[in-house]
């Protein structure tokens, strides 16, 4: 399950035809262009963390951008997870549900609660949504990380290396 999880992750991510070599800033002007909206990227509340929520997708009526909240991390590495989960996400194109006052009002107290549209947070890291959207967000990492290794090192043709 595991593998194929992996193997559809690849797929949907190689479909993407992703600006290379990619970059964070290159991926999010995507993913704003495969949304078709300004996607705003923020650090979610302490509250918001300690009701168990380490990415919050949400979509508020009258805007024209989205935002995603991630947990805050020194790790620009962990970050960049958290956002690409939520990128997951929004390329398998999952529905956002909706979210409870209380966790919402957490996360953004002065959003009137007939605006929220849609939310998504991640709330299991065991369901096969859960787990295909952190496969996608696995699959752009790796991507990211061979890129700077390419543009750092230029392309890996074993020329020159101990193999």
């Amino acid at each position: 399950m595991r593998e194929e999880r992996r193997e559809r992750a690849r797929r949907l991510v190689e479909a993407l035809d992703l600006p290379r070599p990619l970059t964070a800033e290159k991926l999010h002007r995507h993913m704003e262009g495969v949304r078709q909206k300004k996607i705003i990227l923020r650090p979610a509340s302490a509250d918001l963390i300690t009701s168990g929520v380490c990415g919050l997708w949400l979509e508020i009526a009258g805007e024209d951008f989205e935002r995603v909240h991630y947990a805050p991390t020194e790790s620009a590495v962990h970050r960049q997870q958290f956002i690409n989960h939520e990128y997951g996400h929004m390329i398998l194109r999952h529905e956002k549900e909706l979210l409870t006052a209380e966790r919402v009002a957490l996360l953004a107290p002065l959003i009137p609660m007939d605006a929220i549209v849609h939310a998504l947070s991640r709330s299991s890291f065991t369901d096969e949504q859960e787990a295909l959207a952190e496969a996608i967000g696995d699959e752009l990492a790796l991507i990211m990380l061979d890129d700077r290794t390419d543009a750092r090192n230029g392309p890996r043709t074993g020329f020159g290396r101990v193999l």
